[in-house]
């Protein structure tokens, strides 16, 4: 988790009245304004790189900071880690990093001169959650503090191309609402660090779960009904100059959650060593009662 940077401010749309990711055990709506940081990790190196990021934690931990963020690793794509800070606004975003406490600025800046090791790049955005472009993003932040992956889609929108865009993304989450997808995905655009760029977050459990969907891709194709298969085709084919679909998966290790948050997967979120789990299931010796 890299020091927020005090003017790469984040985006303006998303949420307005949710304040921290898991400071609330179900928000009814993602956050407002996304903080992505994106870390781009040497081969070979993403063990020394988790542990090192365990630091920011202790030191937000140590802090009692309720800035809390969401860490993952990619499993697909290139190799990299991903940082999620949730906002409810930029001037939240602000007041945040600028009280920090001159111990917490310091140990932060020890620690990212350290993680500079294991880095070739990274990219800092400022995203704004786009309820409008989303598909029933309600269902996603009660599902969170369970869920293990996301699948994340990056999309460049062609410039001027913003209703065909918007167009394309409705038509097909009619069809995905006819046939009766359950899941929840909320799209974010990003304000700062990226032109005409869009990242989409839809949270598993498990990947079974992407089996099953898709399944019911299938049954989204036929939803769409006779002839819009090829209209959907033009609209995407106009409006869109990249996509890139990858999982990430969720690190308990780089990830600073609330206690409340933890609880809801409590071996997940917050796993026993080794030595305690062993400690705990070692029974205890019982000790002969005396006589009278």
């Amino acid at each position: 988790m890299k020091t927020l940077c005090p003017l790469s401010l984040l985006l303006l749309l998303l949420l307005a009245g949710v304040t921290q990711l898991a400071a609330q055990t179900a928000p009814q709506m993602p956050p407002p304004i996304l903080h992505i940081i994106r870390e781009d990790i040497k081969a070979g190196r993403n063990a020394a790189h988790e542990t090192l990021e365990t630091g920011y934690v202790q030191a937000y931990s140590q802090a009692k900071s309720p800035t809390y963020w969401l860490g993952m690793t990619a499993s697909t794509g290139a190799n990299q880690a991903w940082f999620l800070t949730p906002y409810s606004s930029f001037a939240e975003f602000e007041k945040t990093d600028l009280e920090r406490s001159p111990a917490l600025l310091k140990r932060t800046e020890q620690l990212d001169e350290q993680d500079a090791e294991f880095r070739t790049g990274q990219r800092v955005m400022l995203a704004v959650f786009r309820k409008d472009l989303s598909f029933h993003p309600e269902r996603l932040m009660p599902s969170l503090p369970t869920s293990h992956y996301f699948s994340v889609i990056t999309l460049r929108r062609r410039p001027g191309h913003d209703m065909e865009f918007a167009q394309a993304l409705k038509m097909y989450f009619d069809a995905m609402e006819k046939a009766n997808v359950t899941y929840g995905t909320a799209i974010y655009e990003v304000y700062y660090g990226a032109q005409d760029t869009f990242v989409t977050f839809t949270a598993f459990k498990s990947l079974a779960e992407v089996d099953r969907g898709m399944v019911q891709d299938q049954t989204v194709i036929a939803a769409l009904g006779p002839g819009n298969g090829l209209k959907l085709l033009k609209l995407t084919a106009d409006s869109l100059l990249s996509s890139e679909a990858n999982i990430l998966n969720f690190s308990p290790r780089m990830s600073y959650v609330s206690k409340e948050f933890a609880a809801a997967d409590p071996d997940f979120w917050s796993p026993k060593s080794k030595l305690e789990a062993k400690s705990q299931a070692k029974p205890k010796k019982q000790t002969a009662k005396k006589k009278p």
